[in-house]
């Protein structure tokens, strides 16, 4: 009984692995555009777009088409969808399958069709392609590749602007770091009825207020969706750190490529909608691989020009002595 139990097992896990690689590959396979979608529209109106799609495989394909809302997951960014037949995806009317030649290149027409009474500010939602139909009956669940694009609509009426930064600091959590790169991070919280994307920089300034570096606030245009935080990450250097394991000798280059040193202030300048806010903090970078080089060649420049001073003293000595001699 073990045995079976065990080679039924085992047999799972392979046919799990084949669907999981087979489902990677159909995914890579088809190409949507665009990936995200922004939308405006006033309540009772009837928008209409399209987006193309490419068929990349060796071979005719039939795809079906589902649409599924979608909030925020956790503070990465990460939509959760849901197969929920209401608001936005409920809105919307797209073809349910479309077959695509091997190359061919299509446009897919949708459209969306907003209640009079829909709630002002933010819905989500996105458009899936799966090779495989979408369930049918309760309880069925349909497992196939799924390639999506992201629908953003912000419906005209009374937009709530609210939240804003709710900390801002190096990614250890620490002050002191000893060489670059340095990563930062700020959370984010949106407590109004719309998606907000922040915009601005972290600027990075030395302890004579002399400025550094400035780095994008948000490069990829992420959006917070609305009653969520989403945590965004900057960094400063751009050469990949090196491993613990590398030699000493290898930290002193490599700190003397991305050199600094000292006492420094990030302060963080963001606009979101119409507000706008402004958070500094401080750190200090010990680059000390190459501080311990610095202070070894100080201490052999004082330690020579102090033996020279001593020789010259003794010179000038000896040269008095004979003068006086005289």
């Amino acid at each position: 009984m073990k045995k079976t139990i065990t080679e039924m097992t085992y047999i799972k896990r392979v046919s799990l692995a084949c669907m999981l690689a087979s489902t990677l590959f159909v995914a890579n396979a088809l190409t949507i555009s665009p990936a995200r979608l922004e939308l405006s529209a006033d309540p009772g109106a009837t928008a209409t777009n399209e987006f193309t799609i490419i068929n990349e495989q060796s071979s005719e394909q039939t795809y079906y088409t589902s649409v599924e809302n979608f909030e925020a997951q956790g503070e990465s960014g990460t939509p959760n969808f849901s197969n929920t037949k209401e608001g936005f995806a409920s809105w919307v009317q797209v073809a349910e399958k479309v077959t695509v030649k091997s190359g061919e290149k299509i446009k897919i027409p949708f459209t969306v069709t907003i209640p009079q009474d829909a709630d002002a500010g933010g819905h989500f939602a996105a458009i899936f392609l799966s090779t495989i139909p979408p369930a049918t009956k309760g309880g069925e669940v349909s497992v196939g590749a799924k390639v999506g694009m992201l629908m953003l609509l912000k419906v005209s009426g009374d937009i709530k602007e609210e939240g804003g930064v709710l900390s801002f600091f190096l990614k250890d959590n620490g002050r002191f770091v000893t060489k670059l790169p340095i990563d930062f991070v700020y959370r984010f919280n949106n407590d109004g009825n719309d998606r907000v994307k922040p915009s601005g920089t972290t600027t990075i300034k030395n302890m004579f207020w002399i400025t550094t570096k400035e780095i994008n606030a948000n490069k990829t245009e992420g959006n917070v969706l609305p009653n969520s935080i989403r945590r965004f990450e900057l960094t400063w250097g751009d050469e990949e750190p090196l491993p613990a394991s590398a030699s000493y000798f290898s930290h002193v280059k490599y700190e003397m490529r991305n050199f600094a040193m000292g006492l420094y202030f990030a302060n963080l300048d963001l606009n979101f909608g119409t507000k706008s806010s402004s958070n500094t903090i401080w750190f200090v970078v010990l680059p000390w691989h190459l501080l311990i080089i610095l202070i070894a060649i100080a201490g052999i420049i004082f330690i020579g020009l102090r033996s020279a001073f001593k020789r010259y003293n003794k010179f000038i000595i000896a040269q008095a002595r004979l003068a006086n001699a005289k």
